[in-house]
């Protein structure tokens, strides 16, 4: 006698045991994910795009992550994880020096995290990230407020100034369109000398010597204050 159908096609389970597609985990999703949202940010990625991406169904990919939110902190975190350790032997300012820069450089290859990271709680890369940083701090003699402040002063910069030059990064067609309005509605009896500081953004591709890098200018600030606060009168007090 013939039976009914129960109108259930196959499972991802049944596919598990009869093909060899690559197995889930939650490592494999997340590299996955960072590789969508590399070319076409987070707006762009879904939960459907990056399963069909893995080849496996929607549900499949919540036996490894919880929701959006969890893809998303730990696609930041895996991020963070690219990062390679800074030995002690740097000592504490170059050490500061050597990531910050490195973490500023792994932002701009991802775009998309360093919106992030103001909405995501770290995960152990990014807690691992902040306590080396504290490490190197307390390993130039730097102790109580002046410690913390300047954990703070570097990793605001760090996400701050990303995010920012990355919001201002123009096509061709934005930056004459936007040159355009400013020659017509920025004039130099009531903004000499913002017309001047201007010339330091259109003339940037005729110095010898290239574009100041703007990232470690204002770090070496930072840390070169930090070190004289550190030093200073106030100081012993």
């Amino acid at each position: 006698m013939a039976t009914r159908s129960s109108g259930r096609g196959p499972s991802d389970a049944d596919h598990e045991q009869t093909d060899d597609r690559e197995p889930l985990t939650r490592h494999r999703i997340l590299v996955q994910a960072i590789a969508l949202a590399d070319d076409g940010g987070v707006e762009a990625l879904s939960m459907r795009k990056l399963a069909s991406a893995l080849g496996y169904e929607v549900m499949s990919l919540y036996n490894h992550v919880a929701n959006k939110g969890d893809l998303l902190e730990g696609m930041l975190d895996e991020v963070y994880g690219e990062l390679q350790p800074i030995p002690d032997e740097r000592g504490w300012k170059q050490g500061v020096i050597d990531l910050a820069v490195h973490t500023h450089d792994v932002l701009l290859r991802h775009r998309w995290a360093a919106p992030l990271i103001p909405h995501c709680f770290p995960g152990p890369n990014r807690f691992g990230h902040a306590e080396r940083l504290l490490e190197l701090l307390t390993l130039g003699g730097f102790d109580d407020d002046l410690r913390d402040l300047g954990y703070h002063a570097v990793t605001l910069h760090i996400a701050g100034f990303t995010q920012q030059q990355l919001s201002y990064s123009l096509s061709d067609d934005e930056w004459e369109s936007g040159m355009a309005r400013f020659h017509r509605e920025v004039t130099t009896d009531r903004f000499p000398l913002m017309i001047d500081h201007v010339r330091y953004h259109t003339e940037r591709d005729h110095r010898p010597e290239g574009r100041p890098d703007e990232f470690r200018f204002v770090l070496d600030l930072i840390v070169d204050g930090l070190e004289r606060r550190r030093d200073g009168p106030t100081a012993a007090q």
